[in-house]
């Protein structure tokens, strides 16, 4: 059965959530998360687009971008999965998908400033519901660029953001009061079974049969990068340079703890 196309309202922006292959922990590392805040920041040369919400996460990211040409977004997507899943292999050691089937893509009309605040606010509460972080302030999630007014180098603010208030610091406090608001939902406990505790007895068969075995897990077929990358522990300086100012203008700051502290 063919999939459904994707419905592209020029104009709209589009929550994407990108999952890693059967939900697991594949960029938990930071190393692995630099590098794909460098692929966010090269995909802008690919596909000309506006990153408003960036939140990278231990086994998935969430996007909230707006491309000039809504039809070119699957194209801007494509090339975000591929290149990360190629470098990202490369650099790990492994080979295989990547990514979990296709992102999911949700359009946000321009003019419904309500729901876009509240799709980044939801992607910025992702570290905080998880569990992850106290407050809202995660080096891999762009609510610092919001709440300080600093450049990270790789996104913008959203229009509906500039709405809230007629100045910067306006919206940026009345955007901190509206994050504060929020409570996150639990998720409905999923119940296992016969099915799937076979499916994990298996898997964990699996699994052990392969740890005991000398398969060589570097796929020789693998596709060559535009950029040679090397099996290394360490990015390239530039891409360093790229990640470490997106970090330091979105991590937590000891000034962040005591107003955390005394609120």
């Amino acid at each position: 059965m063919p999939r459904s196309r994707r419905l592209l309202p020029q104009g709209h922006s589009f929550h994407i959530t990108l999952r890693c292959n059967s939900r697991a922990f594949l960029i938990a590392k930071r190393i692995r998360r630099d590098l794909l805040l460098v692929v966010l920041a090269k995909a802008q040369q690919k596909v000309p687009h506006n990153l408003y919400g960036v939140c990278l996460m231990a086994n998935h990211i969430h996007l909230l971008l707006r491309p000039l040409d809504a039809t070119q977004l699957p194209k801007l997507m494509h090339w975000v999965g591929w290149y990360a899943a190629m470098a990202l292999n490369r650099l790990s050691g492994r080979c295989g998908h990547f990514w979990e089937a296709r992102y999911y893509a949700t359009a946000i009309a321009p003019k419904d400033h309500q729901r876009a605040l509240n799709t980044l606010r939801y992607i910025h509460a992702n570290p905080k519901a998880a569990g992850v972080r106290k407050g809202f302030y995660d080096p891999y999630s762009n609510y610092g660029h919001y709440s300080r007014l600093e450049t990270d180098g790789i996104t913008q603010w959203h229009p509906a953001f500039l709405q809230l208030a007629p100045t910067l610091t306006g919206c940026s406090k009345r955007y901190e009061h509206f994050c504060r608001k929020y409570r996150c939902k639990s998720k409905p406990i999923k119940t296992r079974q016969w099915g799937s505790k076979l499916i994990a007895l298996l898997k964990s068969t699996t699994a052990r049969a392969q740890g005991n075995s000398k398969r060589h897990r570097h796929c020789i077929g693998q596709q060559s990068l535009p950029l040679n990358l090397p099996m290394l522990q360490q990015l390239p300086d530039e891409w360093q340079h790229i990640a470490q100012t997106f970090r330091q203008c979105n991590a937590t700051r000891w000034v962040d703890d005591e107003c955390l502290n005394s609120s």
